[in-house]
C-alpha cells in the first residue's frame, strides 16, 4: 500500500540552488544601504553593504593569510581550504554577520558553540566536527584554553588555533594582547567573488549545528545551503501575510542556535527588514525601552520570556504599540500565558498578531507554523506544513495512522537535514530507507492540515529553547563519588510550558536514605555540583531526589515511564500539601 503524505495547503515555491551568500548578497536585489543590524544599547548601525564588504574581506584573509596545523600531518601548517571547518563561541555582538558570512564566502564550514558551554562540552564537538580553528569572544578565551588542554593540544598548537573576534567593523577596535585577531584578517584586499555551490553543489553543508541525542552525546547536524535558502521564502510564504515595508524585528535568541541563526542573522537580509539586536540579552525593562526607542514591530519570543512579560510592570511604562507580531516557538505555550501577554499589550495600544510554529536544528527551524488569519482559531496548533515540506503520520510498527489518529511524524522535502556528521548510527535511526525523517514527535492532524503535538517519542527535555539528553546529564552525574546509579527526566511547568531535568539518584551510601535531614543534604549536594559541570540549561532545575535503587529492564534500559509515574505521584502530595497547609 502507497504511504499516506500530507503536503503543504499552500503552493510550492521554488528550491534555492545556490550559496547563502550568493543568494542573499547578489540575487537577491536589495540597496547596499539599507539598514541591516543595529545595536540596541548603543544605536551602532551596519548597512547591508558594509556586512557584505566586510565578509569578502574576512573571507579573503581567512583563506591567504590564516595558517593552521594541516589536517593530515598537525606539523606542516597550511592555508583554510574550501570546505574547511571552523568553529564559532560567541553570544550575540554586531560582529557576527560580518564573521558569519565572512566563513560563507570563504567556502567554510562552521559549527556553532554555545557561549555557556563548558571546557568539557566544547571538547566533544570540537573533535566531532574536526574544525581546525576557533574564532572566540575574549571572555571566552579562557574556556578554550581549558578545552584544548583537556584533548591534550598544547600551549603553541592552541594559540595557532584561536582567533579572537571583537567589534570587527571597527579599523582601531581595542585587541586582546597576546592573541590572533580577526579583525587583522579585514584589510584592503578582497575576494572577487564569493566561493560558488550552485546547482548538486548547494547540497554541501554549510553550517553544524549541536542538537542533544538520546545517547548522551550531541550529534552535529549538517545543514546545508539549499536547507537555510529555501527556508527563507518559504517561511515568508506565511509571514508575509502581516509583513509591511516600516517592519523592525528585535533580536533577543542566541544566534549559535538554529532559531536565531536562520531567523536572526538571515531572514532580516533576506525580507530587507532591519535586525535590532539586544546583545545582553532580555531583561524586560531593557526590552520595553527597546520597542519604544526603535519602533519594533516584530519580534520573536520563546515562551520564558512571554512569562516574564505577563506579569512584568514595564510593560505599562513605555509605548508598546508599535508591536505587531510576535512569533513564539521552541516550546508550547498555554493560551493563558498568551492571552495574558496578549491583553497586556492591547491595553498599550498595540494590536499583535501571534505567530506559532515548530520546527527544529534537523528541520532548519520552521518545518510548520500557524497561517496567521488562523491565529486565533488554531490557537495551539503548531501550524500546517511548510512549502515543499511533505509529511506522514505513523504508529509505532512506522504503517501510517488513519485521519485523526496521532502518530510519529516523518517529514521529508528541501529545508531537511541532510544527516548527522560523522553518525552513521543516529542516521540509520533517525532516517527511513526511502528518505524521511523520523522527527520523534507525536502530533494528530485536523481536518484543515494543522498539526497539534500530542507527546514526545523521544526522550530529550526540552527547557526553554535548549535541548537536553538524559544521557548526557546522567554520565556526568555518575562522576560524582556519591552516586552510585542515576535516571534523568523531564518533569513539566503547566504553566511556562518548560521541562525541568530532575535526577533520581542511587547514593552509594544507602544509609543517606534512614535519615530525612541527611537524605535531603545528600540531595542538594548533588544539584548544586553539577551546576559547574554543564551549561546553565542543563542544571537539575527539576530537582535530585535519591532513591533506593534505579528502575531498569531486565536489559538494563532505565525505566524512565516509571520514573515519571513516580514524578506523578510526588506532584500529588506536593499538591495535597500544599493544600493542606492553606487550610
Amino acid at each position: 500500500m502507497a504511504p499516506v503524505v500530507y503536503k503543504a495547503s499552500i503552493p510550492d515555491i521554488p528550491v534555492i540552488r545556490h550559496s547563502i551568500f550568493t543568494y542573499l548578497f547578489n540575487i537577491i536585489d536589495h540597496p547596499a544601504s539599507s539598514p541591516a543590524f543595529v545595536d540596541a544599547k548603543d544605536g551602532q548601525m551596519i548597512t547591508r553593504g558594509e556586512v557584505k564588504d566586510r565578509a569578502l574581506r574576512l573571507a579573503w584573509g581567512l583563506r591567504q593569510r590564516v595558517l593552521l596545523p594541516g589536517v593530515t600531518d598537525p606539523k606542516l601548517s597550511t592555508n583554510l581550504e574550501r570546505g574547511d571547518t571552523l568553529m564559532i563561541l560567541s553570544p550575540n555582538t554586531l560582529s557576527w554577520p560580518m564573521t558569519l558570512f565572512g566563513c560563507v564566502a570563504a567556502g567554510l564550514r562552521l559549527t556553532f558553540a554555545s557561549s555557556s558551554a563548558t571546557a568539557r562540552e566544547l571538547s566533544w564537538q570540537w573533535s566531532d566536527s574536526l574544525a581546525r580553528a576557533v574564532i572566540v569572544h575574549p571572555p571566552l578565551v579562557q574556556v578554550v584554553k581549558d578545552m584544548f588542554k583537556l584533548i591534550g593540544v598544547s600551549d603553541a598548537e592552541a594559540a595557532q588555533r584561536i582567533w579572537v573576534v571583537d567589534q570587527i567593523w571597527k579599523e582601531d577596535a581595542p585587541k586582546l594582547l597576546g592573541c590572533n585577531w580577526l579583525g587583522d584578517l579585514v584589510g584592503n584586499e578582497t575576494l572577487e567573488q564569493e566561493e560558488l555551490f550552485d546547482g548538486d553543489l548547494a547540497e554541501e553543508t554549510v553550517y553544524i549545528c549541536y542538537s542533544s541525542g538520546t545517547t548522551g552525546r550531541p550529534k552535529g547536524v549538517e545543514t546545508t545551503h539549499k536547507n537555510v535558502a529555501t527556508v527563507l521564502s518559504a517561511t515568508q510564504a506565511y509571514w508575509k501575510q502581516v509583513e509591511t515595508d516600516k517592519d523592525v524585528l528585535l533580536g533577543l535568541m542566541p544566534v549559535y542556535h538554529m532559531f536565531g541563526l536562520a531567523m536572526h542573522m538571515h531572514y532580516p537580509l533576506f525580507a530587507n527588514r532591519p535586525l535590532v539586536m539586544m546583545n545582553d540579552g532580555f531583561e524586560a525593562e531593557t526590552f520595553c525601552k527597546t520597542v519604544q526607542q526603535y519602533k519594533i514591530t516584530t519580534v520573536m519570543l520563546v515562551p520564558p520570556i512571554m512569562l516574564t512579560l505577563s506579569t512584568h510592570p514595564a510593560i505599562d511604562q513605555y509605548d508598546m504599540s508599535s508591536i505587531t507580531n510576535i512569533a513564539s516557538g521552541a516550546a508550547p505555550l498555554s493560551a493563558a500565558l498568551a492571552n495574558k501577554v496578549l491583553d497586556r499589550l492591547k491595553a498599550r495600544g498595540a494590536n499583535v498578531v501571534l505567530l506559532q510554529g515548530c520546527g527544529s536544528t534537523e528541520t532548519t527551524c520552521p518545518a510548520q507554523m500557524v497561517a496567521p488569519f488562523d491565529s486565533v482559531k488554531k490557537f495551539g496548533s503548531v501550524g500546517t506544513l511548510l512549502p515543499n515540506v511533505q509529511a506522514r503520520l505513523v504508529d509505532d510498527d512506522e504503517r501510517d495512522v488513519a485521519e485523526g489518529v496521532a502518530g510519529e511524524m516523518w517529514l521529508k522535502g528541501p529545508t531537511i537535514t541532510k544527516g548527522y556528521l560523522n553518525n552513521p548510527t543516529a542516521n540509520a535511526s533517525s532516517f527511513s530507507p526511502d528518505g524521511w525523517f523520523k522527527t520523534g514527535d507525536v502530533l494528530r492532524r485536523d481536518q484543515d492540515g494543522y498539526y497539534y503535538i500530542v507527546d514526545r517519542k523521544k526522550e530529550l527535555i526540552k527547557y526553554k529553547a535548549y535541548q537536553v539528553a538524559p544521557a548526557e546529564l546522567e554520565a556526568i552525574l555518575l562522576e560524582h563519588p556519591e552516586v552510585a546509579d542515576v535516571g534523568v527526566i523531564g518533569i513539566m511547568d503547566a504553566y511556562t510550558g518548560d521541562e525541568l531535568p530532575r535526577a533520581y539518584v542511587e547514593p552509594v551510601d544507602p544509609l543517606i536514605l534512614q535519615s530525612s535531614t541527611a537524605k535531603h543534604s545528600f540531595e542538594k549536594r548533588v544539584q548544586q555540583w553539577i551546576v559547574g559541570q554543564v551549561a546553565h540549561y542543563k542544571r537539575l532545575r527539576g530537582g535530585v531526589v535519591a532513591l533506593e535503587s534505579i528502575p531498569k529492564s531486565g536489559t538494563g534500559k532505565i525505566l524512565r515511564k516509571d520514573l515519571r509515574e513516580l514524578a506523578k505521584v510526588e506532584a500529588k502530595k506536593a499538591a495535597k500539601g500544599a493544600s493542606a497547609a492553606r487550610l
